[in-house]
């Protein structure tokens, strides 16, 4: 009876996981389970640097990835929109990745309507309190222009406003004037701007990146070149629980939970299994 099972569970149809993992989806999106989420000092450390900033203090946000990493990516750009205009920060966005020329302008218009429902008298003024200077071509160059002068880097935003006439560049018109930058990566662009904009500049900078990018960015962690770094899907919850709200980031955390421990679970089990099976076999091979 045990071996029937034992050579059941061992070829089990692959339709049956799939339904299982489906549920693990399913289930916990429409039945929230609020799994306790607890931030890493990683993702911490970029938090309490946005924090400590004063009033006005320029940082810059580089949004380089496209729709196809936008469930891991996009929560925190929705973040670090977010904390910059609650601390009334001077906010620079820019891309340097053609396909995600659009995402940040939307996750603009997001963060900018959730404040406002949440507080009516919240206001920010586009070329003034933020900027958001679009795409050019060129990476590495675009960094060292910006190194320079970003006004020449890029002589009209995104709306096509001459960039020498926006208020907002009074606060910082070079890389070394910025007091903070995050960028948020699903490419090499993030190692760019390391080595040709942040470390030369001494500009402190934070980490957004994929969860399968997050290890190549903790030699850089290491050496005190990056501040901080936020790890796929579940650095973004974190950061969303210091903010203190609940984003999509967040709701993702339970069905990203529950499927793992399923397939953990499952492999645990199969290995358990295929040895009982082996020992099994074994036995009646000596009877």
């Amino acid at each position: 009876m045990m071996k029937r099972f034992l050579e059941w569970f061992l070829v089990l149809d692959r339709r049956i996981i799939y339904t299982l993992v489906a549920l693990a989806v399913i289930v916990p999106l429409l039945f929230p389970l609020h799994l306790k989420i607890y931030p890493t000092p990683e993702v911490k450390s970029v938090y309490d640097s946005l924090n400590e900033l004063p009033e006005g203090s320029p940082v810059l946000i580089s949004v380089d990835f496209d729709p196809s990493a936008l469930p891991e990516l996009y929560p925190m750009l929705i973040s670090a929109l977010r904390q910059s205009f609650e601390r009334h920060l001077k906010v620079f966005v820019v891309c340097l990745w053609p396909n995600g020329v659009n995402l940040a302008p939307m996750a603009i218009d997001e963060v900018i309507t959730d404040l406002k429902k949440l507080n009516p008298g919240f206001n920010v003024v586009d070329g003034e309190d933020y900027v958001y200077l679009g795409y050019q071509p060129g990476t590495v160059l675009v960094m060292l222009k910006m190194a320079q002068d970003i006004r020449k880097a890029f002589p009209k935003d995104a709306s096509g406003n001459e960039t020498a006439t926006l208020p907002i560049f009074q606060s910082a018109w070079k890389l070394s004037q910025m007091k903070y930058m995050v960028f948020i990566e699903a490419g090499d662009t993030g190692d760019l701007w390391i080595v040709y904009g942040t470390t030369p500049n001494k500009l402190p900078v934070g980490a957004g990146v994929t969860g399968v990018m997050a290890p190549q960015y903790f030699p850089w962690l290491q050496a005190k070149q990056v501040d901080g770094i936020i790890a796929g899907l579940k650095g973004a919850a974190e950061w969303e629980v210091l903010l203190g709200y609940e984003g999509s980031a967040t709701k993702s955390m339970d069905p990203q939970s529950i499927v793992h421990a399923l397939i953990f679970l499952a492999i645990v089990l199969a290995n358990i299994f295929a040895f009982w099976l082996a020992a099994i076999k074994r036995k009646e091979e000596r009877s």
